[in-house]
């Protein structure tokens, strides 16, 4: 995944880390030098589902909280909150990716470049917008997703 440098009171800050207790405000959003948007997140314990790079993650009921689950868990929204960027274990903290280039968000495997991406019925994944989902669009593919599983594509989110 390309990423650039945080600067100012963040600097430093490593984004791929995770941890079981709170460093920062949830809800924070950072910026690094190139464009690219991170919030801080708790992944929900009760879905007991960790978040990966590239797993599409939907918002609960607290600010803050996502959860990887898309239907049946503590997610209240089918709307994409944002994107994983590494490993958040059920209950634990991390960074997840808002905006900008993401080289692999996980996907259904039936994705071509250009399509307009919204949260898929599998857990995690990213499908290609039907019509009438026009308001739950997250993101565009830059490219075909991957034709072998784990199916990934990269692509520009926009989660703000």
């Amino acid at each position: 995944m390309s990423r650039g440098q945080l600067t100012g009171p963040f600097a430093g800050v490593k984004l791929t880390s995770s941890s079981t207790s709170q460093q920062h405000d949830l809800g924070t959003v950072v910026w690094d030098n190139v464009g690219n948007a991170f919030r801080y997140v708790q992944n929900v314990l009760a879905d007991g589902i960790a978040v990966a790079d590239g797993t599409c993650v939907y918002g609960t009921a607290t600010w803050g909280v996502v959860s990887p689950d898309f239907a049946g868990g503590s997610g209240i929204t089918t709307h994409v909150v944002g994107v994983g960027i590494a490993a958040i274990a059920a209950g634990s903290y991390g960074w997840i990716q808002v905006s900008g280039y993401h080289d692999k968000v996980k996907t259904d495997g039936g994705v071509a470049a250009a399509d307009f991406l919204v949260g898929h019925s599998v857990d995690g994944e990213a499908d290609t917008m039907a019509d009438g989902e026009e308001e739950q669009v997250f993101g565009q593919a830059l490219a075909a997703d991957t034709a072998t599983e784990p199916h990934s594509c990269a692509a520009h989110i926009h989660c703000l």
